[in-house]
């Protein structure tokens, strides 16, 4: 009996050690946390080395920028949109966020980029961040006051949410953001136009039914008519016999959009062909029988930008600002206070509900097309054309 105990005593014993013992090819667990040093002004973040798998690592590391951007406790912003309530809403819901005060400083976008040479000239920089026009953002890029924070920010690692990617209009350096878009497409008056009637490609305009009966900006007058010209051109959408025929098609010119959509409103026109939600918007809150329509070969999209500027006082709760400003809950405050169409797709659409048509295929201009755009409308491009 003493034998039968022993031996049960040593089986047991043996079985727990080999439970115990790691088997051929088996990993040890990963250390619970990792550590990451917080972002110094003037310097971007680094990848921290850890044998935690990449996720783990870079989340460890954003809650130390977290961390020392509410010691920081502030982050101040040149923008020239968020002005009165519109920037007030952001600070608001930001400081509620994270404890951390946006000091908003607006004034035109061209003067951003000499004040911030200036500060950093004198060594008395005040700006962490600006927010502006594409055009705006990238000339400050050339002037390299602004730094990349794209590797930094969480919310840009995720996939399947954005209309357009945020680096689409600077893919190689990643540091001016769009974090909002402008929509350019045709608008109809629903009073006038049956659904069945309303074009779904930019080959409908061209068909004897819309003769006389179109307007667009003229283009000897303002260049956002080149940038869809170009855009459209360069995705093979458009090509040179087709704003021939469009022009035959004998549409109204208007200087802006501000005088075309009336005309569209009081029926003068059935359609615009180049309509702007910037300049829609008004006369869509108005109760205009204005709509938007989505032509399924391809919607003209400029954006908005935001970016870090390079030495700020604040690096960390800049980044943690940007972050912000890309997550779900950032998008849609800004959203909402302003109005805009967003770069995120999984939050609503703040515009106007006339001017929510779905953008299929989404087309945005570059800055090399802007440059393009704007020789065009030097050279009269478009009267070269269509000899008029």
């Amino acid at each position: 009996m003493r034998i039968i105990r022993a031996w049960l005593i040593l089986v047991i014993f043996l079985g727990l050690l080999a439970a115990c013992t790691p088997q051929a090819g088996q990993q040890q667990s990963p250390p619970a946390s990792v550590t990451a040093a917080p972002i110094s002004p003037g310097t971007t973040a680094g990848t921290p080395t850890s044998n935690l798998s990449p996720l783990t690592s870079q989340d460890a590391a954003w809650a130390k920028i977290v961390e020392a951007a509410k010691k920081e406790g502030k982050v101040n912003a040149y923008s020239f949109t968020w002005v009165g309530d519109i920037g007030l809403a952001v600070a608001k819901a930001f400081k509620e966020k994270y404890g951390i005060t946006l000091g908003i400083m607006t004034g035109r976008g061209a003067e951003f980029a000499e004040r911030i040479k200036t500060e950093r000239r004198l060594g008395q920089q005040v700006a962490d961040m600006t927010e502006g026009s594409v055009g705006l953002i990238d000339n400050m890029r050339l002037d390299k006051v602004l730094t990349s924070v794209y590797d930094d920010l969480p919310s840009l690692r995720e996939k399947g949410v954005w209309l357009v990617e945020p680096t689409v209009v600077d893919p190689q350096d990643k540091a001016n953001l769009t974090w909002r878009v402008l929509a350019y497409t045709p608008y109809i008056n629903p009073k006038l136009v049956k659904p069945s009637e309303t074009p779904q490609y930019w080959k409908d305009l061209l068909t004897p039914a819309w003769k006389g009966k179109m307007g667009m900006n003229d283009p000897r007058l303002t260049t956002s008519s080149y940038q869809m010209i170009v855009v459209l051109m360069d995705s093979k959408v458009w090509d040179e016999d087709y704003i021939r025929a469009l022009y035959r098609q004998n549409p109204r010119f208007y200087v802006t959009g501000a005088e075309a959509f009336p005309a569209l409103a009081r029926g003068e026109i059935n359609l615009v062909v180049d309509g702007a939600d910037a300049n829609a918007g008004r006369f869509a809150l108005e109760g205009a029988p204005i709509q938007a329509i989505d032509i399924k070969d391809g919607t003209l999209l400029t954006t908005a930008s935001i970016a870090a500027i390079t030495g700020g006082p604040n690096p960390n709760a800049t980044r943690v600002l940007l972050n912000w400003l890309f997550s779900p809950e950032g998008q849609s405050i800004a959203g909402k206070a302003q109005g805009n169409k967003m770069v995120r797709k999984d939050i609503p659409d703040f515009r106007p509900e006339a001017l929510q048509a779905q953008i299929t295929k989404p087309l945005v201009i570059t800055v090399k097309q802007l440059d393009k755009s704007t020789e065009m409308f030097r050279e009269k491009w478009f009267d070269k054309l269509v000899g008029r």
